[in-house]
């Protein structure tokens, strides 16, 4: 099931409960408008060590599942994520999905070069146990060619690239998405962005209609690279997401529950 049937579903409880509350006080039928459901996917790109220090005493204490898109060239290699390690996170219900093997713009390689990149990254994922079913683009860098040629002809079911939601006009990707293969985010957080504005982000969706915010990090560190956030400042920001989780204003889930769709086995090239 989806994050858009969860949608379709609560709407119909809403409105049906509505109904049933409405028919004992007055004559003529109800009408019920549901509150619209915005979606959180909290997300690491890369594959970076620092990223799991945190997860026991955080993520995992209020039962969030993140999705890491991880480069199978430099697992294990310093400052990486190791195999175990990725393992470990799989277990405990988190993502681990792809982005290439090397984190090379693909739009600017040749056809064969950029598939061997892609399709290649989620057979060694899933050689390792994974099913990678999900992708994100190397420096948001993509084109109708990328986005069929290679990513579709390699199995994902998604790929995210790093811009689109804005506080202006769009508040969040839609559920489901405007085109699964080009899935729009608000800006990465970088060294200096605020817990306020990445909260923003959240509130800004809740408040004009709801759908899919999609949070996506590097580094936890203490200023260790320009995208990089806090501990402290994840661990507040995980805090006041849970407590929109207890409100019922926002569910957290990982981009393969929001998208859905069934596992294509990696094949290449």
């Amino acid at each position: 099931m989806t994050s858009w049937d969860r949608v379709r579903g609560r709407q119909s409880r809403i409105v049906a409960a509505a109904a049933v509350a409405a028919g004992s006080l007055l004559a003529g039928p109800a009408i019920a408008h549901a509150a619209p459901l915005t979606v959180v996917t909290i997300q690491f790109d890369d594959g970076n060590a620092d990223t799991i220090q945190w997860i026991d005493g955080s993520l995992n204490t209020h039962g969030f599942h993140a999705t890491w898109y991880v480069n199978s060239g430099s697992i294990a290699t310093a400052g990486h994520l190791t195999w175990a390690q990725l393992t470990s996170l799989s277990q405990a219900g988190n993502e681990i999905a792809s982005h290439t093997v090397n984190h090379v713009d693909i739009k600017k390689l040749k056809l064969a070069a950029a598939r061997i990149q892609v399709c290649q990254d989620r057979m060694t994922l899933a050689a390792h146990g994974f099913q990678p079913e999900s992708f994100a683009y190397p420096f948001g860098d993509y084109n109708s060619t990328v986005e069929t040629q290679v990513v579709q002809y390699c199995g994902d079911n998604s790929a995210r690239t790093v811009t689109g939601v804005n506080d202006r006009r769009v508040f969040a990707e839609t559920i489901p998405p405007l085109n699964a293969f080009a899935t729009r985010t608000p800006p990465d957080p970088k060294r200096g962005t605020t817990v306020a504005t990445i909260e923003g982000y959240v509130t800004s969706a809740e408040q004009n209609g709801g759908g899919w915010v999609q949070l996506t990090f590097h580094h936890i560190c203490n200023g260790c690279d320009a995208y990089s956030i806090t501990a402290i400042d994840m661990q507040s920001l995980l805090d006041w997401l849970s407590t929109q989780v207890t409100t019922g204003a926002v569910a957290v889930e990982t981009t393969k529950q929001v998208i859905g769709g069934t596992y294509v086995p990696p094949h290449c090239c």
